[in-house]
């Protein structure tokens, strides 16, 4: 049998003839208030934290499935072997702009010992929850935290401008919202809400670590 398709306005008027009410379009965080996967405490008070913010909707609606889901971290220069400066500074966005697993692996070979550059910071202190919220994410997020630590620690010695520091910062969201899309369905609301908020934190408060 053919599939017949009807246009956004035929379907709702064929819906009302049925009694049916179409589905409401959702323009607001708040809007997601009453979902029972948003109910505890943490989630409720980022949704009224940033209850008009398109940045949280946009958060919630690839949460839920309703927009594609934007995973891409940012573009990294390559490492030539021609220059030790620039190598280095190359690396620096490499692994403060890359995954959490690559991240992972260059601390684990190089950490502390001078290589495979000198003059590297690889310490860490794990995640400060912005304004209160998202506290019980502190320990999800704790790789993405590390890989933004290591952005911010050396990109402001070698190269501290504030395009670099919005990159790092689009870089610990995009690894934040990889962890939350690794949870259930059920779960994965209230993570991608909490990863907005440390978002928002450190694109309002981190200044002065950077």
């Amino acid at each position: 049998m053919r599939q017949i398709l009807l246009p956004a306005a035929a379907l709702s008027l064929t819906l009302m003839a049925c009694g049916q009410t179409p589905p409401q379009a959702v323009t607001a965080p708040a809007a997601y208030a009453q979902r029972p996967e948003l109910q505890d405490a943490g989630s409720q008070a980022i949704l009224q934290r940033y209850g008009n913010d398109p940045g949280l909707l946009a958060a919630l609606q690839e949460a839920y499935g309703e927009r594609p889901g934007t995973l891409t971290l940012p573009a990294a220069p390559a490492i030539t072997g021609l220059d030790l400066n620039s190598d280095r500074l190359a690396y620096v966005k490499r692994t403060g702009w890359g995954t959490v697993g690559n991240y992972n692996a260059q601390y684990a070979a190089y950490a502390f010992t001078g290589q495979p550059y000198p003059g590297l910071d690889w310490t860490r202190d794990g995640c400060s929850a912005p304004d209160g919220l998202g506290l019980g994410y502190r320990e999800d997020f704790r790789p993405a935290c590390n890989v933004h630590d290591f952005g911010y620690r050396n990109l402001k010695v070698y190269e501290r401008t504030s395009a670099n520091r919005k990159t790092t910062d689009e870089a610990f969201y995009t690894n934040m919202k990889s962890i939350c899309a690794a949870k259930s369905w059920y779960k994965r609301p209230a993570c991608y809400s909490a990863a907005y908020a440390y978002y928002q934190g450190v694109r309002v408060g981190g200044d002065d670590s950077f």
